[in-house]
């Protein structure tokens, strides 16, 4: 229910992330995780939503989460929140792409990933 709630939401709303860079908490790995299609696909996957939209707000969120060996996410937290809306849309974006998990000497390893989500009105 909640994804289709998503999927309309991102028909009707308009996307307006300008900066999405990925960093690891930490680099021992020669791989970083990353979505399957790329962070332009996880940004398409942002919704703005609709009411800080219509007010024009700015958000800056920061998530911090694991991403296991086949590229599951799990444990996701809120390290800097931009409010509840700008959260949440972080979070589902997170959620609804597939993740390619980090990699070191080309074996697949689990690592806690930290990424920043910028709103910014158009």
């Amino acid at each position: 229910m909640i994804k289709t709630k998503l999927i309309l939401s991102t028909l009707v709303t308009l996307l307006s992330v300008t900066a999405l860079m990925a960093d690891p908490i930490s680099t021992n790995y020669t791989a970083e995780p990353e979505p399957v299609y790329g962070l332009e696909y996880l940004e398409n996957q942002t919704i703005y939503p609709t009411l800080e939209q219509d007010l024009r707000n700015d958000g800056y969120v920061v998530l911090n989460f694991h991403v296991d060996v086949v590229g599951n996410i799990s444990n996701i937290q809120v390290a800097k929140s931009g409010g509840t809306q700008f959260d949440a849309s972080a979070i589902a974006a997170v959620l609804n792409t597939d993740w390619n998990p980090a990699m070191q000497n080309g074996t697949a390893v689990p690592v806690t990933f930290q990424l920043p989500f910028v709103f910014h009105a158009k």
